[in-house]
């Protein structure tokens, strides 16, 4: 056979075979030259194409950097593809844009920048220095390589450079710092007078056929997410550790090398009073701020007392109300230059002024609390638990290697890799797509169950790799598709939901009511309260960022008129508790900016000047935006 093949492939027959072989390899050839991608294109931005490829990647690494970001706090059922991938697809759309203009105004990232900007990042450094072999391992993680990664990098870089150079050019006028600041700082005063929902409502009591028709119309409501029952296999330093030998002589000798980490370390209650200063801040605002903090150094050693002083100038809202007092600290805690000084302080002195990244501090140390080194025998049980931790920790990576082999060879069952390694099967109770309690909170383990191998074919899940060094390896054993929970399971809530919404909305009707008579004269708050309706609150300052108040009457009461001539402004509002508030806004006095001194001023000014910048910047993404040649694939419309 192979014989004919090589008599044939001689003259034109050979010739034939080529052009046949040729064809599409120089297609596939030319069209990779040409940049033309096979995969589908989601979106054109102005004639340049984002792909189905591009639009999925975004979406995986935006769902990691939320898991990342939210830790035990991700819940995959709360990010749904289908909301990532619009919000990905908006934000690509708005970088293409960006880019175009970019090039349009000829912005570029030489190649050096590019390389020095690489080098200084931490990833890619080893004892402070450059590292090409972390650099080259990290990236082809990635899947990335050096060009491909140093192009993105300039991507990066030159928006910034445009948006630095929007944002930073923005400056705030003393007119509009004494604008902002009088809104800022504005005070409110108030009486207010809550509707009881609840009161009003009274004795209603919904029919059963009242309470079925709103059950049948809002079944949704009500229910059961789908869910599932494990069987696991849990593999931890608690766990290997539990079945170890242990003889007195072990635990001395462990305790005689690692007795530091068993003494607490010493603790100190500080006070502090910070001048808040931007770290960037240049030379005129730092030694403004520092002039400041020595002033108050000074007034310190002439006996004033440190917790009145902290009240008035201290400018950490944290502990500036408790006259400056942190509680007690232990090392690790606080910034570097913060705690030096702080632990070389004597108990009741004060230090001269430190300066951090969040400003200048003065630090009182009020107490110190020594550490309790403690016996052998009083740290015993301590000290076999951290023994027993570190003999397991030796064994866990052997174990959990087989356990990932057993778990695998036999995919049906985890009786097998339970009996080889002398483990039991834990099994779990009902668990849905928000998780377990502990080892089976992690996300990790949601989306081992929930994931097509396991749940749909039955299989083991992989080694699943929690925090603390644990590992487990699961399967599905029950399953229960969402479904809704019957009426008369539900009927008690539902009786419960139509008694608030009856009081919502007699609140709202009556509220509306008072509400109108009292803008019409007919009728005082005082009135009102004094008829039984409601218990009245009067005499109330607050400002925009107090939390005294339910969060509706603080935006309702900021969103009404001053009032004329030492009247009232009143209004109204539903809370969110089926109540309704009527409130009468008495008097509105504006912040002060007489009060800020020039370094506080110029700190202020900075500050605004960088919002109006961040707010230029969107305002031109934003146009751009609109007058951008977006075309979407209908399948992301």
């Amino acid at each position: 056979m192979l014989l004919a093949i090589r008599e044939k492939a001689q003259g034109w027959f050979a010739w034939l075979i080529v052009g046949f072989i040729t064809i599409p390899f120089a297609l596939w050839g030319i069209q990779s030259y040409l940049g033309v991608s096979s995969d589908p294109v989601a979106v054109s931005v102005d004639g340049k194409d984002i792909t189905e490829r591009q639009v999925d990647q975004g979406v995986r690494e935006f769902r990691n950097r939320l898991r990342n970001r939210l830790g035990k706090a991700y819940r995959p059922e709360l990010f749904k593809d289908e909301m990532l991938r619009k919000q990905v697809l908006e934000q690509l759309i708005n970088d293409a844009v960006l880019g175009k203009t970019a090039d349009d105004w000829k912005l570029r990232i030489s190649d050096d920048f590019v390389r020095q900007y690489i080098q200084s990042i931490p990833s890619f450094q080893t004892n402070g220095k450059f590292n090409v072999q972390a650099y080259n391992t990290l990236i082809r993680n990635q899947g990335m390589s050096q060009r491909s990664f140093e192009e993105e990098v300039r991507g990066d870089l030159v928006m910034e450079q445009m948006q630095y150079g929007i944002s930073d050019s923005a400056f705030a006028t003393d007119r509009e710092l004494d604008d902002s600041i009088r809104l800022k700082d504005q005070e409110r005063e108030l009486a207010y007078l809550t509707l009881s929902g609840r009161k009003l409502a009274g004795d209603y009591a919904p029919s059963e056929e009242e309470a079925k028709a709103y059950y049948d119309e809002h079944v949704k409501k009500y229910m059961v997410p789908e869910r599932v029952k494990l069987e696991y296999l849990l593999l931890s330093p608690e766990v290997l550790g539990a079945d170890m030998e242990v003889t007195e002589e072990k635990l001395r000798d462990y305790y005689s090398q690692h007795r530091d980490e068993f003494q607490a370390p010493e603790e100190r209650k500080l006070r502090h009073i910070l001048i808040q200063l931007d770290e960037n801040a240049d030379q005129a605002a730092v030694d403004a701020a520092k002039a400041k903090a020595e002033d108050l150094e000074a007034r310190l050693a002439k006996g004033e007392k440190f917790e009145d002083l902290a009240r008035e100038f201290s400018d950490d809202p944290g502990s500036k109300d408790q006259g400056g007092d942190l509680g007690w600290i232990s090392p690790g805690l606080m910034a570097k230059a913060f705690e030096e000084e702080a632990y070389k302080l004597k108990k009741g002195q004060i230090s001269k002024p430190v300066r951090t990244p969040f400003g200048f501090h003065l630090i009182q140390v009020v107490d110190i609390r020594n550490p309790d080194h403690g016996s052998f025998e009083s740290l015993r049980d301590d000290i076999e638990t951290a023994w027993r931790r570190k003999q397991a920790e030796q064994v866990l990576f052997d174990k959990s290697e087989q356990l990932a082999d057993l778990s695998y060879e036999t995919p049906d069952s985890l009786v097998p890799a339970a009996e080889a390694l002398g483990l039991k099967v834990r099994e779990s109770g009902w668990l849905d797509r928000r998780g377990g309690k502990g080892d089976l909170s992690s996300p990790k383990v949601v989306a081992a169950a929930f994931s097509d191998d396991v749940l749909n074919e039955g299989n083991n899940s992989e080694l699943i790799e929690l925090e603390g060094d644990k590992v487990l390896v699961l399967r599905v054993v029950e399953h229960e598709a969402e479904h809704p929970q019957s009426f008369e399971e539900v009927k008690e809530k539902v009786i419960a939901t139509l008694k608030r919404d009856k009081g919502k909305a007699l609140a709202r009707k009556k509220g509306e009511t008072l509400l109108a008579a009292l803008k019409a004269g007919e009728k005082t708050l005082e009135q009102i309260a004094a008829d039984g309706e409601g218990e009245l609150k009067s005499g109330i300052k607050i400002k925009r960022q107090s939390t005294l108040l339910p969060q509706a009457v603080r935006e309702k009461v900021f969103g009404l008129q001053r009032p004329k001539d030492g009247g009232l402004t009143y209004g109204g509002t539903e809370l969110g508790n089926g109540d309704y508030a009527l409130l009468a806004l008495s008097r509105v006095t504006d912040g002060d900016p007489g009060k800020l001194d020039d370094a506080a001023r110029k700190a202020a000014k900075q500050k605004l000047a960088k919002a109006k910048g961040r707010q230029q910047f969107s305002i031109l993404g934003r146009y751009l935006r609109e007058r951008a040649d977006v075309e979407i694939n209908t399948k992301d419309k």
